[in-house]
């Protein structure tokens, strides 16, 4: 299958997942399980990175994956214009239907387009926020360069990935990266050699990206972006061979607990939860990577 056919059908394999779940991603924010308290987590760092950054009301700002329109909303309330895109037609009807309650529409301009072709030709950004959009990109590459382009030379970008070593999958036999990978080059042989056949109901799902931080920082330093900061937040639910440990409420108080150590910059947890959150601004030429 040539390249452009191979992405152009990934990415309807993850428009249909979105259009799909819409209201999963609207409920979650609300939710207070461990899945609800980590995103809401993320986007309240995301938050306090930008009210540190003390932007005129003035500054342009691009969200990427509006999703159902929360930080959207949470960046009009503080005063700023707001240019929202998402490739999920759902979602767009989400953060437009979200706006329109929450009485911010006036600030909002919501679209539907692809972040691996940002179409803003001679119009740059001032924030950038793409929480959650990485995991999904059919070309990483390419999309951070896109970010990149159309960042202000005096800009900030906030972004996230989906951490590889994180604590719940380096703590749990079934997902450790040695043992799960040998595992999947077993099955896959036994596959080939008709020997073993199983249903695999994620067949057709959308490819799903994660990085370690090292190598999503690594990325960024190549598509052009200086990192200043960087958080990690989630940890749980906590497993054993696929199963939980722990109920909703200890695994809540775990997940509190181990989020405070991290904040406070303890060695591996700082970097082990679940979503590693970046802030970085357009690296300069004459400036050494970060």
């Amino acid at each position: 299958m040539p390249s452009e056919a191979n992405n152009n059908h990934r990415q309807k394999l993850v428009d249909n997942l979105f259009d799909t779940q819409a209201t999963y991603w609207r409920d979650t924010y609300r939710e207070r399980d461990i899945q609800g308290i980590i995103y809401q987590r993320r986007q309240s760092v995301a938050l306090r990175y930008i009210d540190e950054l003390s932007l005129s009301k003035k500054s342009r700002v691009l969200e990427i994956g509006c999703g159902a329109g929360y930080m959207t909303v949470a960046l009009a309330k503080r005063g700023f214009t707001v240019e929202a895109i998402d490739h999920s037609q759902a979602m767009v009807d989400l953060t437009t239907e979200l706006a329109r309650k929450t009485g911010t529409e006036n600030l909002i301009k919501v679209f539907k387009a692809d972040t691996h072709e940002l179409s803003r030709k001679g119009k740059s950004f001032d924030l950038l926020v793409a929480l959650g959009v990485i995991p999904w990109l059919h070309d990483q590459e390419k999309a951070l360069s896109e970010m990149a382009r159309i960042l202000a030379p005096n800009g900030f970008a906030i972004l996230t990935m989906d951490n590889a070593l994180r604590a719940t999958i380096l703590l749990d036999p079934k997902t450790f990266p040695a043992v799960s990978q040998f595992h999947r080059l077993i099955k896959d042989k036994l596959e080939k050699a008709n020997v073993l056949t199983s249903y695999n109901p994620w067949k057709n799902a959308p490819p799903y990206r994660q990085n370690t931080p090292k190598q999503f920082r690594s990325s960024l330093n190549k598509s052009g972006f200086m990192i200043l900061k960087s958080d990690s937040v989630g940890f749980g639910p906590f497993t054993f061979f696929g199963h939980r440990l722990f109920s909703e409420s200890l695994g809540i108080k775990i997940q509190e607990r181990l989020q405070e150590y991290s904040f406070r910059g303890l060695p591996i947890l700082r970097s082990a939860g679940s979503q590693y959150i970046i802030l970085a601004t357009k690296r300069l030429k004459n400036k050494a990577l970060a």
